[in-house]
């Protein structure tokens, strides 16, 4: 084989590597990004609810981010804020009763129990 055609046959094969490793990389940048903003909240509302089941409360409002724990059905929650994320679903920051443990939790997750709410 000639020398063109070993030169050839290597940027071929590093072509479709290079390729093949974009496409693997792509779909684990796009998750860490929405886990990496920031959110401005603060205490606006005074509304609350309980747990709906074991619920995981989240660092940042996508099921795709890192967890600050779960918790049992019936825990007390109170509502801080609420924002709805780049897929269109509503999460709510607040605190849990008788701690200082925040965090995000998916409107679904949570019964409205009473008090207000308001966007972050």
């Amino acid at each position: 084989m000639g020398l063109k055609k070993r030169v050839a046959s290597l940027l071929g094969v590093g072509g479709l590597l290079g390729a093949s490793f974009v496409g693997l990389s792509a779909p684990a940048a796009s998750a860490a990004s929405v886990c990496d903003v920031s959110y401005i909240v603060s205490n606006k509302a005074s509304g609350y609810g309980r747990f709906e089941g074991a619920t995981t409360m989240r660092v940042r409002p996508y099921s795709a981010c890192g967890s600050v724990g779960t918790f049992v059905s019936g825990t007390k929650f109170y509502y801080w804020c609420t924002v709805e994320n780049s897929y269109g679903n509503t999460w709510i920051y607040g605190r849990i009763d008788g701690t200082q443990t925040k965090g995000w939790v998916y409107n679904y997750d949570v019964s409205w129990d009473g008090g207000t709410t308001a966007d972050c």
